[in-house]
């Protein structure tokens, strides 16, 4: 069992790293689509806590937004990036496709997409190396 376990968190660390890289290079790849702003009013936050681990139970937010693009209004959209302490009632910068404004982004997709890149590599070569050690141990 454990030399099953030796060779399979690695190859899950890599599986990983390349999800999270090719999600930031398409995060990339998409981010010219986003070629508007608008200014979204919050409408709802939400609380839900995850309880996935029990000993330790986390809170997350939920946040939806109302916007208008062109006279069509967008009610009770989940946000799509928001950070720091929020209200209903406050307001947010949100990118929309002209094309499709019912597709929204948060603001800065350059600096998520370079985290989702550094998380997949760092991920990636960790299994790497855990895999590298499993294979010279046998």
């Amino acid at each position: 069992m454990k030399k099953i376990l030796n060779f399979l968190v690695p190859v899950l660390a890599i599986i990983l790293g390349v999800s999270f890289i090719v999600a930031g290079v398409n995060k990339i790849k998409t981010k010219d689509l986003y070629d508007s702003t608008v200014t979204a009013t919050i409408v709802e936050v939400e609380e839900v806590i995850d309880d996935t681990d029990i000993e330790n139970p986390s809170t997350d937010l939920l946040v939806y937004i109302d916007y208008e693009v062109n006279g069509v209004k967008y009610e009770h959209v989940e946000a799509p990036g928001y950070s720091g302490n929020v209200k209903v009632g406050d307001t947010m910068d949100i990118l929309y496709q002209s094309k499709d404004p019912s597709k929204i982004s948060g603001k800065d997709i350059s600096k998520t997409a370079a985290i989702f890149i550094a998380v997949g590599a760092v991920a990636a070569l960790i299994g790497v190396g855990l895999e590298i050690r499993a294979i010279k141990v046998r």
